[in-house]
């Protein structure tokens, strides 16, 4: 009984290699970080060791959901005090996410926090806010050689912005600042760069993302006035997101894409400037797997014949949120001929006045085998006779799933 209760209570967390307990505490609240300093006297300062910082004002914000003079000064406290107490040279992940609108007489401060972080051993570095601009310290881009994440949302620079960037290990970036100029400067210092996760909202006419490395894109555009062409050159891109809300664009170009898998588009439709939408899925005719959101659609259903894309390689084609038209879904049909998944999210399927079309698409009648209807809108008796035909033509189709959403 005795060596059981003593087995029981024995601190095996405390027995861990000093390395180990540091990263167990790096992934706790900060705060919660903070507090084992009362468990023990082994542990009173062993937080002070840590690699690893989240700061974020959400904890602070006020009843009222902002963040007034008393939290704003609480949270600069907060984090001035964790940061001076910091024994570890060396800091390999500092993230700051800011949910309020603090005042720029503070930008010392964030300014301070950030450089105690730079250096060779930070890996991660994330800045996020809501309506205001970080401070960076432009030795960010030549002095952080370690750095394989980094996020910088609404950032401006201490100097003018940097000519050289070293960012040797970098793999995952997120930009969202209205400046895309800062980007083709980071490409060329990031030769293993995977992952482009770029916002921008900038004047500039011309756009250009050339990456020899980069795998997946994600490109969102909060609403450009100027801009009007997009240039994408990346040999070993695997996925690509794009959302587009100007309606200025006159041409995205997707070159050399060869290795293309995925492509998500989402683009503006407006009256006077559907024609680009064709020409960019065009671009990607060796995709395999495409999802299209109504604004896109709404372009390609107004293209003409001539302008409708072919997709030769296309495996899996998903429509999203609009009135489908069944007439534009079999010419859709008629240009995917390996097509074997099709997914109808969150649609209602137009068939008034619908009648079969003369010739069975070479898809329904050899290749595709799956159909989903995901939260269909609209009245059963329509989707039955959509649902009719493709059974009848479907003679490779394996299963077809409907999941309603408001029936009448």
């Amino acid at each position: 009984m005795e060596k059981r209760s003593y087995e029981k209570s024995v601190d095996r967390i405390s027995q861990l290699p000093e390395p180990v307990i540091c990263e167990i505490l790096s992934w706790l609240p900060i705060r919660d970080s903070i507090a084992t300093c009362f468990l023990s006297r082994s542990w009173r300062h062993r937080w002070k060791d840590l690699q690893a910082f989240y700061f974020s004002t959400l904890p602070f914000l006020s009843q009222m959901g902002y963040l007034d003079d008393h939290g704003r000064m609480r949270f600069l406290t907060f984090v001035n005090g964790v940061l001076l107490h910091h024994r570890s040279a060396a800091v390999r992940k500092l993230t700051i996410r800011d949910y309020a609108f603090p005042l720029d007489s503070h930008d010392a401060a964030f300014k301070a926090w950030v450089y105690a972080a730079i250096g060779p051993h930070l890996e991660e570095l994330k800045l996020m806010a809501t309506g205001r601009n970080f401070m960076v310290p432009s030795q960010l881009f030549t002095c952080c050689t370690s750095l394989v994440n980094l996020e910088l949302t609404c950032c401006r620079f201490d100097a003018e912005e940097p000519t050289q960037v070293r960012f040797p290990s970098l793999k995952n970036l997120k930009l969202g600042f209205c400046n895309p100029n800062l980007v083709t400067t980071i490409l060329s210092g990031s030769p293993i760069l995977e992952t482009l996760d770029l916002s921008v909202a900038t004047e500039l006419r011309v756009l250009k993302i050339h990456s020899p490395s980069l795998k997946r894109l994600y490109f969102f555009d909060l609403h450009s006035m100027r801009i009007e062409l997009i240039e994408i050159n990346i040999p070993l891109l695997e996925y690509l997101s794009i959302r587009i809300c100007s309606p200025q664009y006159q041409l995205i170009s997707v070159c050399n894409s060869h290795n293309l898998v995925e492509a998500n588009i989402n683009c503006f439709a407006a009256e006077n400037y559907v024609s680009y939408v064709p020409k960019l899925l065009k671009s990607l005719c060796k995709v395999k797997s495409l999802v299209l959101h109504p604004a896109t659609i709404h372009c390609l259903v107004r293209a003409t014949q001539f302008d409708l894309p072919e997709f030769r390689y296309l495996l899996n084609l998903e429509f999203v949120n609009m009135m489908l038209n069944t007439r534009f879904l079999f010419r859709m049909l008629e240009r995917c001929p390996m097509l074997q998944v099709l997914t109808i999210n969150k649609c209602q399927v137009a068939l008034h006045a619908w009648t079969p079309p003369t010739n069975v698409p070479y898809c329904l009648a050899s290749q595709l085998s799956t159909v989903n209807f995901k939260t269909y809108h609209g009245t059963k008796d329509d989707l039955l006779e959509l649902i009719a035909y493709i059974l009848r033509e479907g003679l490779a189709l394996k299963s077809i799933s409907i999941g309603f959403g408001y029936v009448p």
